[in-house]
């Protein structure tokens, strides 16, 4: 499968694993979930979700492959089905609008935590396809630059959500020339190393990302719409617990009546479920009504 993506392009489907994935119904939540929450009430173009940010995020990974391989060094097919299929999973424990409600839907834990539980879930759907990209996740693989694609100071994460979320807000100071850092990227003692002359492009990474926070992640507007919306879900759960009915939706109604915590969460058969069909659209509408 071939989609097209307004900030790289073409980018291809390269396996029966990816495709899987990508037709998985927890994976196409995150075609609900706004990559960046709340920011559109100061840029009015942020509206894509973690679902083409997950895209793009593999075609990175994809190029940093092809990269490595052109300088010699392995990285066997399934390794790179491995951390193609991990890119495209890294944020599958968000909740709806990303950051804003964490810790306001399950306690005490993270997306971080809940990424790597639905993964978990996935591997025993797909029966054990999933072991490469979850011992790549969890740096378990020895071949630790693979994590650090993955997870790390120059991962692909960060390198496309830098580049879309510029693209998407605006906000120009943001865009870095990703491109030319996958380029200089190279490894060393299984370590993830850049190339001298890839210096310049650091820096200005280093800086976009700096006035990316500045401008768009830490705007103060976008910090008090958030204060908001956590104080309407705040007062909505006290509500619900004195036994109120707020016509919110089933699944979000469930999290605003039951206090959820880890341990609640991790071992219960039903709330992870429940959580896998909470996306933005609960909030908006629960909201409204």
């Amino acid at each position: 499968k071939i989609i097209n993506d307004p900030v790289f392009g073409f980018i291809s489907i390269q396996s029966d694993l990816l495709y899987d994935i990508v037709t998985h119904p927890y994976f196409q939540r995150l075609n609900r979930i706004k990559q960046l929450g709340l920011a559109s009430v100061v840029y009015p173009g942020a509206q894509h979700t973690r679902f083409q940010h997950s895209l793009g995020a593999m075609y990175l990974m994809s190029e940093a492959i092809k990269n490595l391989r052109s300088k010699g060094h392995d990285i066997t097919y399934e390794e790179a089905d491995g951390a193609l299929a991990i890119m495209l999973l890294h944020d599958i424990g968000h909740g709806p609008l990303s950051h804003s409600l964490e810790q306001f839907i399950v306690t005490d834990v993270d997306h971080e935590n809940i990424t790597l539980f639905l993964v978990n879930k996935i591997n025993q759907e797909f029966n054990g396809r999933l072991n490469t990209a979850l011992s790549i996740f969890k740096n378990e693989h020895p071949k630790k630059f693979l994590h650090q694609l993955v997870s790390g100071q120059l991962d692909t994460d960060r390198l496309d959500y830098l580049r879309r979320d510029s693209f998407f807000t605006g906000v120009v100071e943001g865009n870095i020339g990703s491109a030319r850092i996958i380029r200089m990227l190279n490894v060393y003692n299984g370590e993830l190393v850049l190339e001298a002359k890839g210096t310049y492009s650091i820096e200005q990474y280093l800086l976009a990302r700096r006035l990316m926070y500045w401008q768009v992640y830490f705007h103060k507007t976008c910090i008090a719409a958030e204060n908001m919306l956590t104080n309407t879900i705040k007062r909505a759960k006290e509500l619900s617990l004195q036994g109120k009915n707020l016509g919110t939706t089933p699944s979000l109604e469930f999290f605003l009546k039951n206090t959820i915590s880890q341990n609640v969460f991790f071992s219960s058969n039903d709330v992870y479920k429940i959580y896998t069909e909470l996306d933005d659209s609960d909030i908006c509408c629960s909201v409204k009504s």
